[in-house]
């Protein structure tokens, strides 16, 4: 896979010398769901100091609860709710001003059950939703659920089932408390991550609706990690990346790291300890192990299902400088785009550490610098160790390596449209990556800051010249299997 990917980037390097989102638009509309009570921000609602008896418990924070390998663009807000007999969750809320907002329900292995997105909420009567009617303005009012039980084959409008999970093709009921995460990603500018719309109201409800047995408070700010915004901002994340590792115990390899780097694409947690394991044993475990591993499938880490992943890892061992390089994918509102469909609804490059789950900084579509072929250069390192060219001017996107001994590139696909085959979405379990997306698979490379600086100015000849020497380095002792070939 590896040498199949390096081709496809040479041939562009050489080139330089001279469920989807267009199903899903065609969804969330029809007849209109009645809203049966207040909604979001109603004044009927009572709101509690500090955040408490919010409906959401938890909001994500880059210094206390960056954890799951979090985007920087996206902020989410959990709730934890009881599955009590006869019973479902409303959800009210307004349309926000983002890019994109979705629920996922998950199971006790942190994998998504199901999900909704921003375009498949039809809205109230008298509203409309504007990720489906491109015409109407954010703010009108949309009505979802929950319900406590199996997905049916003829789901209901606006509901989302958390009864039961998949393990290993065995249906599985999910026990008495179920997670939801409501995430949203890139606001309007000027606003926050609530997209100027507020929160959506929690309920727990009899299965008919037709009695209120829990309705939570409204909230700004849930009580967890800062009791309801009352705590002040530790800095903690600022301070981190004042750190650099310490040099003398950069000699471990993680086994989160091949040499030479390997991107892959995430299934879910039985292929990634798989892989892990083969990291770490001399010789690579045979394909046919990852492919009929238990949990196979179904994500993990409180992963997006609108999302899939490819991850690159790396180590201080064998480098102090990383790269990645792929072509972009289009975006709504890329400046590439004339009148055409985008390729994503998102896409972005987070680099991230595997123990702790952090991310660091993530370089996300609307920021990324590209050259002339369209393509994307990331480069990792510490602040000491940043070469004098990689700069925006150049198009190469620096992200700081943070405290770590390791770092796994995280590479997001949001919501991809029909039309764009080399979606991570499309790539089945089994499959070289690189079959399917081409020259959209991200390459990684190791280089040194005196190869990197010789090799001028423009991205293409940086990451050939980076790339060569990683080749040329013949790393020996540990994983030899996954050395290419000669």
């Amino acid at each position: 896979m590896w040498r199949k990917g390096i081709m496809l980037v040479l041939a562009g390097l050489a080139a330089c010398g001279g469920d989807n989102a267009d199903d899903f638009s065609q969804r969330g509309q029809g007849s209109a769901v009645q809203a049966p009570a207040p909604e979001a921000g109603s004044s009927d609602r009572a709101t509690v100091p500090a955040g408490l008896g919010c409906g959401w418990q938890f909001v994500s924070d880059i210094n206390t609860t960056n954890v799951a390998f979090p985007d920087e663009s996206a902020q989410y807000w959990v709730a934890l709710i009881p599955q009590l007999p006869q019973t479902r969750l409303r959800i009210n809320g307004r349309y926000p001003d983002l890019r994109y907002f979705s629920y996922n329900v998950y199971d006790p292995l942190l994998r998504p059950v199901d999900a909704i997105a921003d375009i498949e909420l039809q809205p109230d009567a008298g509203s409309a939703n504007p990720f489906a009617d491109t015409a109407a303005a954010p703010g009108g009012a949309y009505t979802a659920y929950v319900e406590f039980a199996a997905r049916p084959d003829e789901p209901a409008p606006n509901t989302i089932y958390a009864g039961q999970t998949q393990i290993n093709g065995q249906a599985v009921p999910n026990p008495l408390l179920t997670a939801i995460i409501y995430r949203s990603y890139v606001p309007a500018e000027g606003l926050g991550f609530d997209g100027g719309a507020g929160l959506p109201l929690l309920t727990l409800e009899t299965a008919d609706g037709k009695t209120e047995l829990l309705p939570f408070a409204d909230c700004d700010v849930p009580l967890l990690p800062s009791l309801g915004g009352n705590l002040p901002d530790p800095g903690l994340n600022d301070l981190l990346l004042t750190i650099d590792f310490p040099e003398e115990f950069g000699v471990i390899r993680f086994p989160t790291a091949a040499y030479p780097p390997s991107t892959r694409v995430f299934y879910g947690l039985g292929p990634t300890a798989v892989a892990i394991l083969s990291n770490a044993l001399p010789v690579p475990l045979p394909p046919e192990v990852e492919q009929n591993v238990p949990l196979g499938d179904g994500g993990g880490f409180l992963s997006n299902i609108h999302n899939a992943y490819t991850s690159t890892g790396f180590s201080r061992n064998d480098g102090n400088i990383f790269l990645l390089r792929g072509k972009a994918p289009s975006y709504p509102g890329d400046p590439r785009l004339a009148g055409g469909m985008e390729d994503l609804r998102y896409w972005s490059v987070c680099q991230n550490e595997f123990v702790t789950q952090r991310y660091v900084a993530c370089t996300a579509d609307y920021q990324a610098e590209l050259d002339g072929q369209g393509y994307f250069t990331v480069v990792v390192s510490d602040t000491a160790d940043r070469p004098l060219n990689a700069v925006a001017e150049n198009h190469i996107n620096w992200l700081p390596w943070g405290p770590f001994p390791d770092g796994l590139l995280i590479y997001r696909h949001m919501l991809p449209s029909a039309h764009f085959a080399q979606a991570i979405q499309n790539v089945p379990k089994g499959t070289d990556p690189v079959e399917v997306m081409g020259e959209y698979l991200p390459v990684g490379a190791y280089c040194s800051r005196e190869t990197f600086e010789a090799a001028g100015s423009e991205p293409a000849v940086i990451f050939a010249a980076c790339l060569q020497e990683t080749l040329d380095s013949g790393q020996e002792g540990l994983y030899l299997g996954l050395l290419p070939a000669p």
